[in-house]
């Protein structure tokens, strides 16, 4: 589930007393919008956050949340999405109710702090007295009507560089939800992890190679440089003389991203946070009609009731 929706969840969970239904999607077949994992929070008076479809059944969820919210009997509900929206797939929604405080909240809010995976459970079983959400420390052993998922931290975003253009491509990393920092000193430089990126952007050849040093060592998913090829080359010669090793720079993406035909900041902060998005979620960036598989991977759940 996107990282966007999950820090609305959590701001509308914060600012509200509740209580509140959690809608998750446990099943899917067929091609659907939107895959299992992803989750609606429901309010008192059907207003939500999140989104379970591209808008035709979110109405409809939250009034039915309504009864669970009064209740506090989890329920779940059917949608054929063919006669919808004309796609051609089938979901399921698992709908319990959710009180201060909440383990899973707080877990989303320690994982934003602390970068590391979580992985819950949702069990909707409607007979079963512990039907509901939580997280769990390991995976279950395979039970019927069980959907566990690893929810993994957002794609972190470290632009170093303190100019114009790097506000656009700031702006977009944030809008995405993930969570961009803007870097000046290389001594602050931030320890990567695989999903975090790093766009060195600073437009001063002896602050980008000290900036590069610490970084291409560090752990990053993505370390993309700004600037023509030219000045690439400059920068590697540079590195590996000061002791940088070549499998270390061939991880340079430079110029970093796609080949979209940028001219201005905002068009060229575009195809830089496309380059990392493909780049991090193991894509290539090519036009999506010339893919032979899906569009979206199957993701099978660590345990239910059907493996896809």
């Amino acid at each position: 589930m996107p990282w966007k929706e999950l820090k609305q969840i959590i701001t509308g969970y914060q600012r509200a007393d509740g209580p509140f239904a959690l809608a998750t999607l446990v099943k899917s077949a067929g091609s659907t919008y939107r895959h299992p994992g992803s989750r609606m929070l429901i309010l008192p008076g059907t207003s939500f956050i999140g989104r379970l479809s591209a808008g035709c059944i979110e109405e409809e969820i939250a009034n039915f949340a309504q009864a669970v919210i009064l209740n506090g009997k989890p329920a779940r509900c059917s949608f054929d999405l063919r006669a919808r929206f004309a796609c051609d797939g089938w979901i399921e929604v698992f709908i319990e109710r959710l009180v201060k405080p909440n383990a899973l909240i707080n877990g989303l809010v320690r994982l934003l702090a602390d970068r590391i995976p979580i992985t819950v459970s949702t069990n909707y079983r409607l007979a079963d007295p512990g039907a509901g959400t939580r997280i769990i420390d390991l995976p279950l052993a395979d039970h019927a009507e069980e959907f566990v998922q690893e929810i993994e931290p957002p794609v972190r975003l470290i632009i170093f560089g303190d100019y114009f253009d790097a506000e656009a491509v700031a702006y977009l990393g944030r809008y995405l939800g993930w969570q961009v920092e803007t870097v000046s000193d290389a001594g602050e430089l931030p320890t990567g992890d695989l999903r975090t990126a790093c766009v060195v952007m600073s437009h001063h050849f002896g602050r980008d190679v000290v900036a590069l040093k610490q970084v291409l060592q560090g752990g990053y998913g993505y370390v993309g440089l700004l600037g023509p090829r030219q000045r690439k080359k400059l920068l590697i010669d540079r590195l590996i003389n000061e002791g940088c090793l070549p499998r270390n720079v061939s991880a340079l993406r430079s110029p970093a991203g796609l080949d979209i035909g940028s001219e201005t900041a905002e068009e060229i902060a575009m195809a830089v946070i496309a380059e990392v998005q493909a780049s991090l979620m193991g894509r290539n960036g090519r036009p999506l009609r010339d893919r032979i598989e899906p569009i979206h991977k199957a993701k099978v759940p660590i345990c239910s009731d059907e493996r896809r």
